[in-house]
Parts: C-alpha cells; sequence; structure tokens
C-alpha cells in the first residue's frame, strides 16, 4: 500500500511538472502574441497617418488641378477671341 502511496506522489509531481511547463510555454506565447499586438498596433497607426498625409496631398494637388484648368480655359477664351 504504502509503494502505491509513493507512485502516486511521483505521478501527481510528474503531473505538476508538466503543467508547470504548460503554463511557461503559454505564458511565453502569450508574451510573443502581445508584442507583435504592439509592433501591428504601431503598424496600423503608421499606416493611417502616412494615409492622412496622402490624402491632405491629394487634395492640394486637386486643387492646384483645378486652378490649372481654369488658367488654361481663360487662356483658350483668350485665344479664340483673338482669332475673331
Amino acid at each position: 500500500m504504502e509503494i502505491f502511496s509513493i507512485n502516486k506522489e511521483v505521478i501527481n509531481v510528474n503531473r505538476i511538472e508538466e503543467l508547470e511547463e504548460k503554463i511557461d510555454r503559454l505564458i511565453e506565447s502569450y508574451r510573443v502574441i502581445k508584442e507583435e499586438n504592439e509592433r501591428l498596433k504601431a503598424e496600423v497607426e503608421s499606416f493611417q497617418s502616412n494615409d492622412k498625409d496622402l490624402q491632405g496631398k491629394i487634395s492640394e494637388i486637386r486643387g492646384e488641378r483645378e486652378l490649372l484648368i481654369e488658367k488654361v480655359q481663360k487662356i483658350l477664351e483668350k485665344v479664340e477671341r483673338v482669332e475673331i
């Protein structure tokens, strides 16, 4: 009976060690995933910032294009008047 009790204790100790190893692996996996998540969040923020910058530049270019179109139209109107 005593041998059975000792074996049971050894099995419990082994089981506890296995569980401890699994917990350690889970903690390490969590740490890696958390770091990756933080890196990805920073990357998304960078992309969003770049997107805002690009949207601003596109808006400026559209405004400049409209001004150029107006100037070209005025020049064409002047040319048409001269030919008449």
